[in-house]
């Protein structure tokens, strides 16, 4: 029978404890109420969206990691998991890869749809792992009791403190993923990102629409993570050099809520833009690694290392000093662009946010790339002196509009395009 119109329909979710004087309440009343607010704040948590708020940074160990014994530092920060819960993370934390024989979670009816730690051992020959963060409790101090109960307390605890945890989750990678080392991380960010998924969305759009897309999305599915946990990065770990490498970018985003474009075109919707944002800081952030690593950057090629590229980046360019960079000829090598000419810093911020919107580059494609040089950093580098920036170079995907435009009375004499 349908409801009338102006008839409350209620849920038993965010059902309060009516207070009233004279009523006797018991623990059971205070812990509906406190279960209450925490559904209240989890569908506020829904609708800001799942990410990482701030913070949350990590990296190795500098001073306590070892090779077989591995440890990651992460810096406080805050994370809403898919669940609308909130993952506070207060202080600096230090977190040892090797895990205790008796490790044990410390959850609680709270967040009971969360799966407790993994048992076992880490398979640590050779293995891809993604970090996460999820929600843990447990209690604090000792309360008093009333004479009302004259059996020993069942539960006196004073506090019942929420907290976190964070877990280790082997990716399912082929032998032959594992093996190709020097495209490894490259591999594993863009089966994060999903690239294959995009191109299925726009090829048919009126097909069954996916579930969603990238690993993530099908780890969620197979019940691998759940929706209490946020990944935080992906590492590469092994028994002979203990880890290689710690990407973020791969699986951390920002904070990105449901979107009306999510089942008909989630190729434009929000959580496309903040994807493309990761793809770009994921590269920039290899890149920055890739110069500390490599001996000869000079004669670094593209393809040697990444099999994917973002819409746009910054490349560093070491034609002047050679440690600074890459030399844009031998590092795009067989690749199709056009020669570089130079753009506005003004027009600098558009270009790579424009980009968070089109798709990465599979490098397997010969797909036209813009080059460019940004007016404002060769100019610097021009001038000289001990404050000169280092040279960069700017790629763009050809889709996107082109950016070198000649401009009467806005461009600078030794550094413009002529038409």
């Amino acid at each position: 029978m349908p409801n009338n119109l102006l008839t409350p329909i209620v849920n038993n979710r965010t059902r309060s404890v009516n207070f009233f004087n004279g009523r006797l309440l018991t623990g059971e009343d205070l812990t509906a109420e406190q279960k209450a607010n925490k559904v209240a704040h989890s569908l506020l948590g829904q609708a800001v969206g799942s990410g990482v708020a701030y913070g949350l940074e990590v990296s190795e160990s500098a001073t306590l990691s070892q090779v077989s014994a591995p440890v990651l530092s992460i810096k406080q920060g805050l994370a809403i998991n898919p669940n609308g819960g909130t993952l506070l993370l207060d202080n600096d934390t230090d977190i040892s890869l090797v895990r205790p024989a008796s490790a044990t979670t410390g959850g609680s009816s709270v967040f009971s749809e969360c799966l407790p730690m993994q048992s076992g051992v880490y398979i640590a020959g050779a293995g891809v792992y993604l970090l996460t963060i999820g929600p843990a409790s447990a209690t604090q101090g000792l309360a008093e009791v009333s004479g009302v109960n004259t059996g020993a307390a069942p539960c006196n605890s004073k506090y019942q403190a929420d907290g976190v945890q964070f877990r280790l989750v082997q990716l399912d990678l082929t032998q032959a993923e594992l093996g190709d080392v020097n495209h490894l991380r490259n591999l594993v960010a863009y089966k994060c990102f999903g690239v294959t998924d995009w191109a299925a969305n726009v090829s048919d759009p009126f097909g069954t629409p996916p579930g969603g897309h990238g690993l993530i999305d099908q780890m969620r599915a197979a019940k691998t993570i759940t929706g209490c946990e946020v990944p935080l990065a992906v590492l590469y770990w092994t028994a002979t050099d203990g880890i290689v490498f710690v990407d973020l970018w791969s699986v951390r985003r920002a904070l990105v809520s449901r979107d009306l474009l999510d089942a008909v075109a989630p190729g434009a919707n929000r959580r496309r833009a903040m994807e493309g944002l990761a793809l770009f800081l994921q590269f920039q952030e290899q890149v920055s690694d890739v110069m500390q690593t490599v001996a000869n950057p000079l004669a670094v090629k593209v393809t040697d290392i990444f099999r994917y590229l973002p819409a746009a980046g910054f490349i560093p360019i070491g034609n002047v000093h050679p440690a600074d960079g890459f030399d844009y000829l031998q590092f795009l090598s067989g690749r199709t662009y056009r020669k570089p000419v130079f753009m506005e810093g003004a027009r600098l911020e558009r270009l790579i946010r424009t980009s968070f919107l089109y798709p990465p580059m599979d490098l397997s494609n010969q797909e036209m790339l813009w080059l460019y040089q940004v007016r404002e950093n060769q100019q610097a580098i021009d001038a000289g002196g001990s404050n000169a920036p280092r040279l960069y170079m700017v790629f763009a995907n050809g889709h996107i509009p082109f950016q070198g435009d000649a401009q009467y009375d806005l461009n600078y004499w030794n550094y413009a395009n002529y038409a």
